[in-house]
C-alpha cells in the first residue's frame, strides 16, 4: 500500500501498517489523557524505545506528529481519526457479522483497519453507520 502523503486533504486514506498503528497508538494514549512519550509509545506498540523515536522521525518528516512535545498534528489527528473510524466498524464486521469473540474481534480490526485501501475503508465505515441507522442489525 503506498505511503501517506503530508498536508493533504484526506491523509491517511492509504497508509503502511506501521504508520496506522503508531498514529493510533499516540491517538489513544493522548485520548486516554496520559501523556504522550516515546517509553509509552514504545511500550504500548511493544517495540524499544530507539525503534519509537524513529519511527517518530519518519512522521514528523511527513508533517503527522511534533517531537516536542509528542503531538499528532492536524493532519496526523485527522489521520488517526480515519484510522479509528475504520477500527470501529471492523471490529463490528468481525464480531456482530463474522462471529468473532470480543478479544478476536478487536485484534483483527486493528490489523484490518490499517491495511484496507481508501475505498474499501469507506465502504466498510458507510456500512456500520448504515447499521448504527438502522438500529444495529448486521
Amino acid at each position: 500500500m503506498s505511503e501517506i502523503q503530508p498536508t493533504t486533504a484526506h491523509p491517511c486514506v492509504a497508509t503502511t501498517a506501521a504508520v496506522a498503528r503508531y498514529l493510533l497508538a499516540i491517538h489513544e494514549i493522548a485520548r486516554d489523557g496520559s501523556r504522550v512519550t516515546y517509553a509509552n509509545l514504545a511500550r504500548r506498540i511493544g517495540v524499544s524505545t530507539p525503534s519509537a523515536h524513529e519511527m517518530v522521525g519518519r512522521l514528523s518528516e511527513l508533517g503527522l506528529v511534533t517531537r516536542d512535545p509528542l503531538a499528532l498534528t492536524q493532519d496526523g489527528t485527522s489521520a488517526a481519526l480515519v484510522l479509528s473510524g475504520r477500527e470501529r466498524a471492523a471490529r463490528r464486521l468481525a464480531g456482530d457479522v463474522l462471529g468473532l469473540d470480543d478479544e478476536a474481534a478487536d485484534a483483527e480490526a486493528h490489523v484490518l483497519a490499517a491495511t484496507l485501501s481508501p475505498l474499501l475503508g469507506r465502504r466498510l465505515t458507510d456500512w456500520a453507520h448504515k447499521q448504527d441507522a438502522a438500529g444495529g442489525a448486521a
